[in-house]
């Protein structure tokens, strides 16, 4: 029993750690020590912290602290995504959606959305209830996007309210029926 707690009290203390070392470089970055933020982001950043990637990359994309890396800022934006950060996810989806700094791609764009929508992301989900209803990336399916319009509002998006309202007009008693069912089926949380 005493092994035991004392498991419990190492991993509680490690968690601990690495919050703090976290805040600590979040600090520096609110702080304008911008060096000193680049430094602990990038030593957090290079054992998993997916936040701390997903800080580093915006300060390459950005230039903040460093002169702006776009090849560093994609490395760890795509780590962050990997590790789960849902940010991370839906500005990928972005990036390739607009075309901005890569090439236009809407079948990527719609798989980034498509991962942050599965965490609960309400942007995602809003994101990839755009892309069914104009058929970008991924089929038109006006079912599917007003069931993810309404996951959208679900987990937090006030705009996606309007969106299903208007939709849910167009559609069909049955339509509409299918697109609730939908919403049943894709609710389930997905592993992190």
């Amino acid at each position: 029993m005493n092994a035991c707690r004392a498991s419990w009290v190492l991993v509680l203390a490690l968690g601990l750690s690495a919050c703090s070392d976290y805040d600590k470089a979040r600090n520096a970055y609110e702080g304008g020590d911008y060096p000193l933020a680049i430094q602990r982001f990038d030593a957090l950043a290079r054992v998993g912290n997916s936040q701390a990637q997903y800080d580093l990359a915006q300060m390459y994309f950005q230039g903040i602290g460093t002169p702006k890396d776009s090849d560093l800022g994609w490395y760890w934006l795509l780590s962050a995504a990997g590790t789960g950060n849902v940010a991370a996810m839906v500005q990928l989806g972005a990036l390739f959606e607009s075309g901005v700094g890569a090439s236009r791609d809407y079948a990527t764009a719609a798989q980034w959305y498509m991962r942050a929508a599965q965490r609960g992301d309400p942007i995602g989900r809003f994101n990839l209830a755009l892309m069914y209803l104009k058929g970008i990336g991924v089929p038109k399916d006006d079912v599917a996007a007003l069931a993810w319009f309404r996951l959208s509002l679900k987990s937090g998006s006030a705009a996606a309210r309007d969106r299903a309202d208007d939709l849910e007009r167009q559609l069909s008693k049955e339509e509409v029926k299918r697109a609730n069912e939908l919403v049943d089926t894709l609710d389930q949380p997905v592993a992190k």
